[in-house]
């Protein structure tokens, strides 16, 4: 918002020469200052009313039809903040919640199969958990930011082991991020604030790392979100860079998207190599890609602030009226193409399937 000053003083000198007596007298000197100097706020231009913009928002998300949620009302389920998913060979979904330090498995139907809680620092429980991974013996593998580890589970729910720990050296964390198994049994997780990706053994073993701070290609700012896809390759959400980096299992870049959101934060892979990047706080959106990186819509309905005031009063109650997403962070899909949804701020996990399959 701009500000413009309009204030000014205004000086009155009087000079009143006395009558000439062979010399001049300088007369008194009035000074007059008018009110002090007056801020003007200039109004903001108007917002500029589009009636496209609710029909532009429903057609990007026409391509999915929601057709559950768990949580709220839902299931007797309560979740405080779900953040990230993942489904097994058996198409059960496992959640993890950021702020209540739960882990769940779930059937494909939403029925609960078992739950791990607790949200502390003792080993077996969880503190910020920012991603989950399930290996192909069923074990899982959940990586935690607050506690700057990676908690192992059996694949019945119960404890086994923590690995890693806070710091910098190899092996080391600030702060982990996205997870991922390999098929080789390999475990690779997003270090986020020492900007790189490492890798371990499902049992905990130090084995490699690769990337460091920066703008070029196969550097980072803060990587996120990880996954490994049908290719085997390594998904890397660049958040600070705002892009998606993709590796060989050795570190080696093999391409890059950019314009995939901003502040974009996780990312999930479909068996046909469709990628879901989801920027919750950025500008909530989960948005599909092809396998080249073509938009292909979006995954829920939401608007941004900006959006929204560009909405006459009728849409704009309409949208509000609708269930629309807040703050969505991760996806995850199973084998007949379906989308699950963590929907931190609404505290639901939804389901999608594709309309046209």
């Amino acid at each position: 918002m701009k500000r413009r000053s309009v204030g000014f003083a205004v000086v009155l000198v009087a000079l009143v020469l006395g009558a000439y007596s062979g010399a001049s007298d300088l007369a008194e000197v009035t000074t007059t200052t008018l009110e002090p100097t007056t801020t003007v706020e200039a109004a903001d231009p108007p917002t500029q009313v589009s009636p496209d913009v609710l029909d532009e928002l429903i057609a990007q998300a026409s391509s999915f039809e929601e057709v559950a949620i768990w949580g709220g009302t839902a299931n007797g389920i309560t979740f405080d903040a779900p953040s990230q998913l993942a489904v097994d060979a058996e198409s059960s979904i496992f959640v993890t919640d950021y702020q209540g330090g739960h882990l769940r498995k779930f059937a494909p139907d939403g029925t609960l199969l078992f739950e791990v809680a607790g949200n502390g620092f003792d080993p077996g429980n969880l503190r910020n958990p920012t991603g989950v991974t399930v290996a192909s013996d069923g074990s899982i593998f959940v990586s935690e930011s607050g506690n700057n580890r990676i908690t192992a589970f059996n694949a019945d729910g119960s404890f086994r082991e923590v690995f890693s720990g806070p710091g910098t050296d190899p092996g080391q964390f600030r702060s982990a991020r996205g997870i991922a198994a390999s098929d080789e049994n390999e475990l690779f997780v997003a270090d986020f604030g020492n900007h790189r990706v490492q890798v371990f053994t499902t049992d905990g073993g130090f084995v490699r790392t690769w990337g460091e701070v920066g703008t070029g290609p196969g550097q980072f700012n803060g990587p996120n979100g990880l996954q490994i896809g049908p290719a085997g390759h390594v998904w890397v959400v660049d958040n600070g860079n705002e892009r998606v980096q993709v590796f060989n299992q050795q570190g080696e870049l093999l391409r890059s998207y950019d314009e995939v959101g901003t502040a974009p934060e996780i990312i999930s892979l479909n068996s046909e190599g469709e990628f879901y990047v989801s920027s919750p706080w950025g500008d909530n959106r989960v948005r599909h890609f092809s396998p080249d990186g073509e938009l292909l819509g979006t995954v829920g309905l939401s608007a941004t602030p900006e959006e929204l005031r560009r909405m006459s009063p009728d849409d704009r109650a309409t949208i509000e009226a609708m269930s629309t997403l807040q703050g969505p962070h991760g996806t995850a899909t199973d084998a007949a193409g379906a989308v699950y949804l963590a929907d931190s701020a609404n505290g639901i996990v939804r389901k999608f399937v594709p309309v046209d399959r």
